[in-house]
């Protein structure tokens, strides 16, 4: 994978990475008979995918049928948020216009995408154009009205207008003028998997019915082949692999205990409560206790709380 670093001094490069063909190509080989997550084999265009010995066969198999539904290329992220933030994406980028997902991650693309920020919220597809995919990501709900989100707000800063501008603008140079995205759900309660397709097609009405269906068994073809075949596109976070001492910390942070306080409650030194903390932060992707007390109640079920401590 291809780690594209933030400027961000408390961004973890390694949370936004690409992940591509040759990646795919040294995994460990999965036999067809093995079962998908869902207890299903695959099937479809994810068996065919699987089926497939190396990238030339794959690009073979996926990109007739992707023209044949009306679409040049797509994009597959996996992304995790903590409220609004984008803390973690793992880019798939086979299929996408050459150094799109490389700049789309310099360029922080994905902070102000109202394709991401409406497909993480619904599960009905968003119909985009060039006029509608980019927002100011500091606007309560951006991305969240139905079929196209709201094009750029008049009141944004002049920066906000210019980094919106440059959205557009690498959008239409790599070809990608109108298209469809989606939202797919995964075990993962802080994870949403995004697939983005794309047109040179300048409108969006002229999208039938027919190649949204088309796209969607795509796009779930494809979620189900690399969920089953990259797992490093996925990361543990079930409260069931978590030892007693770790769930019982993650559930005292909900509190706004500090880790004096945690240290005393559980009988162990403060130092050990740090330990298990830096553990937690690694393991959810988290900077600091707010972060980790939202994941708490996302992943626990715990009430989430104000968290007065500092990281």
């Amino acid at each position: 994978m291809s780690q594209y670093g933030m400027s961000d001094t408390d961004t973890d490069v390694s949370n936004f990475q690409v992940f591509g063909d040759v990646d795919l190509d040294s995994a460990a080989e999965v036999s067809l008979d093995s079962d998908a997550p869902d207890g299903q084999r695959l099937a479809g265009i994810a068996h065919d995918l699987a089926k497939a010995g190396n990238a030339q066969e794959r690009h073979a198999l996926l990109r007739p049928t992707l023209r044949a539904a009306g679409f040049d290329s797509l994009c597959y992220m996996r992304v995790s948020r903590i409220g609004d933030t984008i803390n973690r994406l793992i880019y798939f980028n086979a299929f996408s216009p050459a150094g799109w997902a490389q700049r789309y991650l310099r360029e922080r693309f994905y902070e102000i995408d109202a394709r991401l920020a409406y497909s993480c919220r619904h599960e009905w597809p968003m119909l985009w154009d060039l006029s509608s995919i980019a927002t100011n990501a500091s606007q309560p709900g951006a991305g969240t009205s139905s079929g196209a989100s709201a094009a750029a707000p008049s009141t944004q800063s002049p920066a906000a207008t210019a980094r919106a501008t440059r959205l557009t603008t690498a959008a239409r140079e790599a070809g990608m003028l109108s298209g469809v995205s989606f939202g797919l759900g995964t075990p993962d309660a802080l994870d949403t998997c995004i697939v983005m397709f794309s047109s040179s097609q300048t409108s969006k009405a002229r999208l039938p019915d027919m190649a949204i269906g088309h796209a969607y068994a795509l796009a779930v073809g494809l979620h189900e082949f690399l969920t089953s075949r990259a797992p490093r596109l996925q990361r543990a976070t079930y409260c069931t692999e978590l030892s007693d001492i770790q769930r019982s910390i993650l559930e005292l942070v909900t509190l706004g205990m500090n880790d004096k306080d945690i240290a005393e409650r559980l009988g162990t030194s403060h130092h050990n409560v740090d330990y298990y903390l830096r553990q937690l932060k690694k393991l959810y992707h988290a900077t600091n206790r707010v972060q980790l007390a939202y994941i708490a109640g996302r992943v626990l079920g715990a009430p989430v709380t104000s968290c007065g401590a500092n990281s």
